[in-house]
C-alpha cells in the first residue's frame, strides 16, 4: 500500500505520514517502545505500533568500485591526526568528485547563474517519486531512452504524474558492471532520458527532478553533448543520478527523501536517497 491512497499524492497525505514519524510514542504503548523502534537494515520497515512505513534504500555504497578512470580516481580517503587519537579517535581527509556514486546534479552542473546545492531548498528534496520500467527496452538496447510514450503509457495505469515529484527512470543497470563492459566494447553506452520526455516533464508536467539508476540523466547517443543535463538543469530542476534497488519501489505511492549536506556553491554531492511508502 502507499503511503497515501491517492494516487495524485495530496500535501495533506505527506504531511500527515511525516507528523506520524514525529509523534510516534504518542501512537504506541509504554510497553511497545522497544517494537515501535525496530527497523530492518537496508530495505524492510519501521513500526509504530500499528503503524508501519516501508522502506528502501536507494543508494549504492560509495566505495573505491566508483573511479572509473584509475588515473583520475573520484574517491580517496587518508588518515589524518585528531585530538583524541591517544583514546582510539580514527579520521580521514575524503577528497571527492561531486558526481560520484549515488549524486544529485544541481543546476549550478551546467552553468554559474542556476543554484547551486546549497541553495536547493529542504521542500524540494521531499517528493512523491514516480518509477517508470523501461528494464524490457534496456534489456534490448542498452542506448534505450525513456520517451513521452513511456511517461503516457505510464499515466495510463496510475494516473497523471503527481503535482511536484521527482520522475524515476528504472533500466536495471549496474552501474560497476555496465563500466567494465563499456571499457571492453571501447564504445560507451547508458540508458537515459530522451530530450522530448524532458521537454515534456517541464513543459506539461510540474516534476521537480529526474532520477535513473544509470550514470547519467542522458543516454548514450547524448553523451559528450548532454542536452538533456543542459535542458533540464538549466530549467532550475535537479536530477539523481546512480539510484538501486527502484525494482523494489512501487510505481505510484512512495515518497523520496534525498538527504545532501547544503554544500554551498556545490554542483552536486553524493547523496543517501530514501524511499518511503
Amino acid at each position: 500500500m502507499g503511503i497515501t491512497d491517492n494516487p495524485s499524492i495530496a500535501r495533506r497525505g505527506f504531511m500527515g505520514a511525516l507528523a506520524g514519524l514525529a509523534i510516534a510514542r504518542e501512537l504506541v504503548g509504554e510497553g511497545d517502545t522497544a517494537r515501535a523502534a525496530a527497523v530492518d537494515s537496508a530495505n524492510g520497515s519501521v513500526n509504530f505500533g500499528r503503524h508501519s512505513l516501508r522502506f528502501v534504500d536507494l543508494t549504492h555504497k560509495l566505495t573505491r568500485d566508483f573511479n572509473f578512470n584509475a588515473t583520475s580516481p573520484r574517491i580517496s580517503m587518508e588518515s589524518v591526526d585528531g585530538s583524541g587519537v591517544a583514546v582510539g579517535m580514527k579520521m580521514h581527509r575524503l577528497s571527492l568528485i561531486e558526481h560520484t556514486g549515488t549524486h544529485i546534479d544541481a543546476p549550478s552542473h551546467f552553468g554559474d547563474a542556476y543554484k547551486s546545492l546549497g541553495d536547493i531548498g529542504v521542500s524540494d528534496l521531499i517528493t512523491p517519486l514516480a518509477v517508470i520500467d523501461i528494464s524490457e527496452k534496456a534489456a534490448n538496447d542498452r542506448n534505450a531512452q525513456l520517451e513521452p510514450d513511456d511517461v503516457l503509457a505510464w499515466e495510463r495505469k496510475h494516473g497523471r504524474l503527481p503535482q511536484g515529484c521527482c520522475v524515476a527512470m528504472h533500466s536495471g543497470w549496474d552501474p560497476i558492471a555496465q563500466t567494465a563492459r563499456n571499457k571492453t566494447a571501447g564504445q560507451f553506452a547508458s540508458p537515459g532520458f530522451s530530450v522530448e520526455a524532458a521537454r515534456m516533464l517541464v513543459e506539461s508536467r510540474q516534476v521537480k527532478g529526474i532520477a535513473v539508476d544509470a550514470m547519467t540523466i542522458d543516454a548514450g547517443p547524448n553523451v559528450p553533448s548532454y542536452p538533456v543535463h543542459q535542458f533540464w538543469l538549466r530549467s532550475g530542476r535537479w536530477g539523481i543520478e546512480g539510484l538501486t534497488n527502484l525494482k523494489s519501489v512501487p510505481p505510484v505511492g512512495a515518497l523520496l527523501i534525498v538527504g545532501v549536506a547544503p554544500i554551498a556553491e556545490a554542483t552536486g554531492m553524493p547523496v543517501r536517497a530514501i524511499a518511503l511508502f
